[in-house]
């Protein structure tokens, strides 16, 4: 594969993120709510080792990780409607009406 093939993919595959994120932020209420989940789904993302809220922060070019801790225990913010919205994602991508979902354990 070409550099340049290459980079066009990456830069799709970064627009598609963002666009992804864009309509999973309706779940989060506030602007800073939302940028925290980016940070955090971009964190997730990366290929850092260890996932603790400190490298989570620094990943996302925080100085410390209050914000990625508050995104999982004070903010608020619909985890239903997320769900639903990552449901209409993953159906989207994935689903195929005749197909089934096998989850083990």
């Amino acid at each position: 594969m070409l550099v340049a093939e290459w980079s066009g993919a990456a830069l799709q595959w970064e627009q598609e993120l963002a666009a992804l994120k864009g309509r999973l932020g309706a779940a989060f209420g506030r602007l800073e709510i939302r940028q925290s989940a980016c940070g955090f789904i971009d964190g997730l993302l990366s290929g850092i080792a260890r996932k603790t809220g400190w490298s989570m922060a620094e990943q996302a070019g925080l100085a410390r990780p209050y914000r990625m801790r508050s995104l999982l225990g004070r903010s608020a913010w619909e985890a239903d409607a997320l769900r639903d919205l990552v449901r209409v994602e993953v159906m989207a991508s994935l689903g195929d009406p005749r197909g089934v979902l096998v989850v083990d354990g």
